[in-house]
């Protein structure tokens, strides 16, 4: 009985830790989460990224799967990163017309509301006491996941810190974004999107195209002059700030 076990528990262990087995993991219970976000209404406590983190923490917790064999094996997902950044031409292109026609009130607005993103982040950080690697991770979560990885390693930042942090970011922003822009008395679905955009970057992005078209339009532009300028904003203000 004893070896039957054994032998069982050593086949789950070998298909557990297989690199097939890891990805169908990872999608099958996003899809899973997001199923169960949609079904129930998209309470703001069930989105997806949420539900399907903890999953993986329990999966993590209470199977032979082993932490390092997960994240190397879910490193096609990180690699799929690398394109999803070249692919954000693609809707910054759709909206040239709009740059164009927009310029100035987008370009202050961008120029005003990254910076404020960045110096929260990293205010919070250091009023906290957390160390620079902390305070720099913090930095960089106001451009969506692909970019802020990169921008990370640049940096000295604590990758997992820096997804963690672009993740919970994006989520409270595409929870709370629209209900607070109401609240304050924003209405023009442009003004939310770009705001949607440049703070809750791919989060946002995909709330805003749920709601509006154009919300979404404009929160994809957001996001794209995101990933343009915040490479360029975050290093200098952590050379002045820290």
């Amino acid at each position: 009985m004893d070896e039957t076990v054994t032998f069982l528990h050593s086949l789950l262990t070998r298909q557990l830790n297989n690199p097939v087995t890891i990805l169908s993991i990872n999608l099958g219970l996003y899809l899973l989460a997001e199923q169960l976000f949609i079904r129930t209404g998209r309470k703001a406590w069930l989105h997806p990224l949420l539900t399907v983190s903890l999953l993986i923490y329990l999966m993590i917790r209470y199977s032979p799967l082993e932490l390092e064999s997960y994240k190397q094996h879910s490193d096609l997902l990180i690699m799929l990163l690398a394109p999803f950044t070249v692919a954000l031409a693609v809707p910054l292109s759709r909206q040239l017309h709009t740059l164009r026609r927009t310029a100035g009130q987008l370009l202050g607005s961008l120029l005003i509301g990254g910076f404020l993103a960045v110096i929260a982040g990293m205010s919070i950080a250091i009023a906290a006491g957390g160390a620079r690697e902390v305070v720099i991770s913090l930095a960089n979560k106001s451009v969506t996941t692909a970019v802020a990885i990169v921008m990370g390693k640049q940096n000295g930042a604590i990758i997992p810190l820096v997804a963690a942090v672009v993740i919970v970011s994006g989520v409270f922003g595409s929870i709370v974004g629209p209900a607070l822009c109401q609240k304050l008395g924003v209405t023009d679905q442009r003004a939310i999107g770009f705001a949607m955009g440049i703070n809750a970057h791919a989060g946002g992005v995909a709330r805003s195209f749920e709601l509006d078209a154009t919300m979404g339009g404009y929160a994809s532009l957001g996001m794209c002059l995101c990933t343009v300028y915040m490479p360029l904003l975050v290093p200098l203000l952590i050379d002045l700030l820290l």
